[in-house]
Protein backbone atom coordinates (compact mmCIF):
# COMPACT_ATOMS: atom_id res chain seq x y z
CA UNK A 1 0.00 0.00 0.00
CA UNK A 2 1.69 3.45 -0.93
CA UNK A 3 1.37 6.33 1.59
CA UNK A 4 -1.51 7.88 0.52
CA UNK A 5 -1.70 11.81 -0.29
CA UNK A 6 -4.14 12.32 2.20
CA UNK A 7 -1.01 11.43 4.54
CA UNK A 8 1.18 13.94 2.75
CA UNK A 9 -1.53 16.79 3.44
CA UNK A 10 -1.63 16.37 7.02
CA UNK A 11 2.14 15.51 7.03
CA UNK A 12 2.50 19.09 5.87
CA UNK A 13 0.24 20.91 8.34
CA UNK A 14 2.55 20.54 11.14
CA UNK A 15 6.45 20.13 10.72
CA UNK A 16 8.27 17.88 13.82
CA UNK A 17 11.16 17.34 15.28
CA UNK A 18 10.43 15.17 17.95
CA UNK A 19 12.28 11.54 19.82
CA UNK A 20 11.03 8.66 19.05
CA UNK A 21 10.65 5.12 20.74
CA UNK A 22 11.79 2.98 18.25
CA UNK A 23 10.28 1.90 14.73
CA UNK A 24 7.61 -0.89 14.95
CA UNK A 25 6.49 -3.33 12.84
CA UNK A 26 2.63 -3.86 12.44
CA UNK A 27 2.15 -6.11 9.52
CA UNK A 28 1.30 -3.82 6.50
CA UNK A 29 3.09 -1.13 7.68
CA UNK A 30 5.63 -0.12 9.99
CA UNK A 31 5.73 3.25 12.36
CA UNK A 32 8.52 4.95 14.34
CA UNK A 33 6.59 5.42 17.50
CA UNK A 34 7.04 8.36 19.31
CA UNK A 35 8.60 8.53 22.81
CA UNK A 36 5.94 8.90 25.74
CA UNK A 37 3.29 6.78 23.58
CA UNK A 38 2.42 2.75 23.94
CA UNK A 39 1.46 0.71 20.61
CA UNK A 40 -0.47 -2.24 20.09
CA UNK A 41 -1.95 -4.34 17.86
CA UNK A 42 -5.00 -5.80 17.50
CA UNK A 43 -5.39 -7.93 14.07
CA UNK A 44 -5.43 -5.25 11.34
CA UNK A 45 -5.17 -2.06 13.56
CA UNK A 46 -2.72 -0.99 15.58
CA UNK A 47 -4.03 1.65 18.18
CA UNK A 48 -0.80 4.36 19.71
CA UNK A 49 -1.74 5.94 22.85
CA UNK A 50 0.27 9.11 24.66
CA UNK A 51 0.90 7.81 28.12
CA UNK A 52 -0.63 10.82 29.84
CA UNK A 53 -3.50 9.68 28.26
CA UNK A 54 -4.23 12.77 26.33
CA UNK A 55 -3.90 11.64 22.75
CA UNK A 56 -4.61 8.79 20.71
CA UNK A 57 -3.98 7.24 16.79
CA UNK A 58 -5.55 4.08 15.37
CA UNK A 59 -3.94 2.88 11.95
CA UNK A 60 -5.93 0.42 9.96
CA UNK A 61 -4.81 -1.22 6.89
CA UNK A 62 -6.27 -4.21 5.46
CA UNK A 63 -8.03 -5.70 2.02
CA UNK A 64 -11.01 -3.04 0.77
CA UNK A 65 -12.58 -6.18 -0.17
CA UNK A 66 -13.79 -4.93 -3.49
CA UNK A 67 -15.46 -2.08 -1.75
CA UNK A 68 -14.73 1.08 -3.41
CA UNK A 69 -13.63 4.15 -0.89
CA UNK A 70 -17.28 5.46 -0.37
CA UNK A 71 -18.67 2.03 0.13
CA UNK A 72 -15.92 1.87 2.85
CA UNK A 73 -16.53 5.48 4.42
CA UNK A 74 -20.42 4.73 4.53
CA UNK A 75 -20.15 1.54 6.05
CA UNK A 76 -17.36 2.93 8.84
CA UNK A 77 -19.55 5.98 9.51
CA UNK A 78 -22.13 3.89 10.41
CA UNK A 79 -20.68 1.63 12.07
CA UNK A 80 -19.28 4.71 14.60
CA UNK A 81 -22.39 6.21 14.98
CA UNK A 82 -23.23 3.33 17.83
CA UNK A 83 -19.67 4.09 19.96
CA UNK A 84 -19.82 8.16 19.30
CA UNK A 85 -22.58 11.15 20.35
CA UNK A 86 -22.17 12.72 16.84
CA UNK A 87 -20.70 11.69 13.52
CA UNK A 88 -20.16 13.81 10.28
CA UNK A 89 -21.22 12.81 7.15
CA UNK A 90 -17.95 11.72 5.23
CA UNK A 91 -16.74 14.37 2.93
CA UNK A 92 -14.48 13.31 -0.89
CA UNK A 93 -11.65 15.21 -1.42
CA UNK A 94 -10.21 15.65 -4.83
CA UNK A 95 -7.25 12.33 -4.46
CA UNK A 96 -10.56 9.96 -3.48
CA UNK A 97 -9.71 10.06 -0.01
CA UNK A 98 -12.61 10.30 2.89
CA UNK A 99 -13.07 12.34 6.10
CA UNK A 100 -14.86 12.22 8.62
CA UNK A 101 -15.27 14.04 12.33
CA UNK A 102 -16.91 12.18 15.42
CA UNK A 103 -17.37 13.72 19.09
CA UNK A 104 -17.66 11.22 22.04
CA UNK A 105 -20.01 12.28 25.00
CA UNK A 106 -17.46 13.85 26.81
CA UNK A 107 -17.15 16.49 23.43
CA UNK A 108 -13.87 15.42 22.23
CA UNK A 109 -13.31 15.22 18.58
CA UNK A 110 -11.88 12.05 16.91
CA UNK A 111 -10.89 12.95 13.09
CA UNK A 112 -10.75 9.96 10.98
CA UNK A 113 -9.37 9.53 7.48
CA UNK A 114 -9.60 6.87 4.73
CA UNK A 115 -7.32 5.82 1.73
CA UNK A 116 -8.26 2.88 -0.65
CA UNK A 117 -5.69 1.88 -3.27
CA UNK A 118 -4.66 -1.34 -5.07
CA UNK A 119 -7.65 -3.34 -3.31
CA UNK A 120 -6.65 -2.54 0.26
CA UNK A 121 -7.56 0.30 2.89
CA UNK A 122 -5.88 2.34 5.41
CA UNK A 123 -7.73 3.80 8.12
CA UNK A 124 -6.58 6.74 10.25
CA UNK A 125 -8.29 8.37 13.66
CA UNK A 126 -6.78 10.85 15.90
CA UNK A 127 -8.06 11.90 18.92
CA UNK A 128 -6.29 14.65 20.98
CA UNK A 129 -4.90 16.05 17.98
CA UNK A 130 -4.48 19.65 19.76
CA UNK A 131 -2.47 17.99 22.70
CA UNK A 132 0.10 15.99 20.23
CA UNK A 133 -0.14 16.91 17.19
CA UNK A 134 3.55 17.30 16.53
CA UNK A 135 4.29 13.70 17.65
CA UNK A 136 0.99 12.56 15.96
CA UNK A 137 2.35 14.16 12.92
CA UNK A 138 5.90 12.73 12.93
CA UNK A 139 4.03 9.37 13.56
CA UNK A 140 2.48 9.56 10.13
CA UNK A 141 5.36 10.96 8.66
CA UNK A 142 7.07 7.43 9.66
CA UNK A 143 4.55 5.39 8.41
CA UNK A 144 5.98 3.11 5.64
CA UNK A 145 4.13 0.08 3.92
CA UNK A 146 5.71 -3.29 3.37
Amino acid sequence: MKRSAVLAVVVALFAATMAFGAVQDFGKFTVDVAAGWTATQQGPTASFTKDDNTAAMSITADSAQGNSAKALADAFVENFKGSFASVSAPEVDEDGDYSWDMVNAQGVNTHAMLHVEDGDYILITMTGLEAAADDIQAMLGSLKDK
